[in-house]
Order: structure tokens, then sequence, then C-alpha cells
């Protein structure tokens, strides 16, 4: 059998090079799921606070499964910040941290999932998001993940300390990005200060790095934060109306 060569610059020199990769990273950059609403539900913020909290969040997203297309992430609790304050105890490195945290959201994930069960929504892991998310979505009107990036004992070493720095809401915005999703939603128990801010303000209730990755980010340019707790906020956001903060690139 002939071998055949593919004509590219990239072939044999090293990707370090960035003028030669330069006209290769210019192309645009394809949505792969452009119709996707990704909703984040905050572990601490909303789960942990149980029914008065949860239920009518979930009967908030059952009403959009008409005319929307879900990816909902889950963060995790405070199961986590005991687990993970164990692990720093006993000297565990950043990648083990992350793992303890992922496990608890994902047991966030589960029980909502349940609670969708009857609407055909199930959880699935993170490998399944990213090989079949668009044939589970065919099958149902949404589908349950949770939201720390699949870093997992790879997770990069904090500058200061051990505590693992990608975490469910910087998850959500790789996960959102990478799909090229129509809109990301967190939903936290409150909406922050209101109005459009710049991702540059401060004091907002995601994880500052999420703020940061909007500036480096190809499709999510921006995204909404909506407090759960009150009824409401989150129909009005996937119906982009003007409620809680966005928080722009």
């Amino acid at each position: 059998m002939s071998s055949k060569d593919i004509p590219s610059l990239l072939a044999r020199q090293t990707l370090l090079d960035r003028e030669l990769v330069r006209p290769a990273a210019a192309q645009p950059v394809r949505r792969l799921l452009p119709w996707l609403d990704v909703v984040v539900l905050g572990g601490t913020a909303i789960i942990d606070r149980g029914r008065e909290a949860v239920l009518p969040v979930v009967d908030e997203l059952r009403a959009r499964f008409g005319d929307r297309k879900m990816l909902i992430l889950t963060g995790a609790g405070i199961r986590a910040r005991h687990a993970m304050g164990v692990g720093l105890d006993l000297g565990l490195p950043t990648g083990a941290l992350s793992e303890l945290a992922a496990t608890e959201a994902e047991q966030n994930g589960h029980l909502i999932a349940a609670l969708l069960a009857e609407d055909g929504v199930s959880y699935v892991p993170h490998g399944t998001v990213a090989r079949q998310l668009a044939a589970h979505l065919v099958a149902g009107p949404a589908v349950v993940s949770n939201g720390y990036p699949p870093y997992g004992t790879s997770e990069f070493p904090p500058a200061v300390g051990r505590l693992p720095q990608h975490r469910t809401d910087a998850g959500a915005v790789l996960l959102a990005d990478a799909f090229g999703a129509r809109r990301l939603v967190f939903v936290k128990d409150g909406a922050g200060p209101g109005g459009r801010v710049p991702a540059s303000t401060t004091g907002l209730p995601v994880d500052d790095l999420a703020r940061e990755l909007l500036g480096t980010a190809k499709h999510v340019r921006e995204f909404r934060i909506v407090d759960g707790l009150s009824r409401g906020a989150l129909t009005d956001a996937l119906a982009d109306k003007d409620t809680g903060t966005l928080v722009h690139a």
C-alpha cells in the first residue's frame, strides 16, 4: 500500500513556531451545538438548600424543555469542602483533591437527573458528554452532568496552596465554549449587582477563573448569573430577558 503525504506546513515543523501556526489558527472555529443552552446549578448555593430551593428550579427547567435543548451541570457542595479539608490535612496533591470534589458534584448530578427522569433526562459522565452529547439530546430534552472539568489527577497546580483552581464555574465556561453553546446561565443564591458588567468586575458570585476565561473563549463571550431562589429568574434568563447580571468579555 502506497503512503500519502498530506500537504501541510505543520506536518514536519514544531507547533511552537507561532508564525507557522497562526494561519491555521486564524480559521473560523465551528460551533458544534449552536442551539445548546448550558445551565449550571450551584452545589452550595442551590442543591445544598434542599427541596425548597431545588424543586422550583427543577420545575422551571422542565417548563422550558419544549423549546430548549439543555446541558445541566451541577456543582459540588458542602460535602466537597469537608472532603477537601480532610484531603489537605492528609497532604493530598491538587489532582487528588480535584477528584474528590468532582465526585461530590457527580452525586448532585445524579440527584437532579433523578428528579427529571420522567422527562427522559439522565445523568451522563464526562466521557459521554464529550463523545455522545448530541445523540443523548436527540433522545431527550436535556442531559445532566457535573461541572468539574475532566482534568482529574492532571489538574493544574495553583500558584499558591493546593486547592484546584478549575472548579464547576470554570468547567462550565470551558464546556459551553467547546460546544459553541447559545447561552450559559449560572443559577446561584444571588444574582450579583445586576445589569451588564465587564468580566473584570470583582465580587461576583462565580469563581474568578470563570470570568478570566471569557477573555480567551472563542464562542462564549458572556454569561448570565441569576438568583435561583427568586422564582421565574431562570425562566426569564432562558428567554433572553434582562434579568440577573450579564457578565461580558
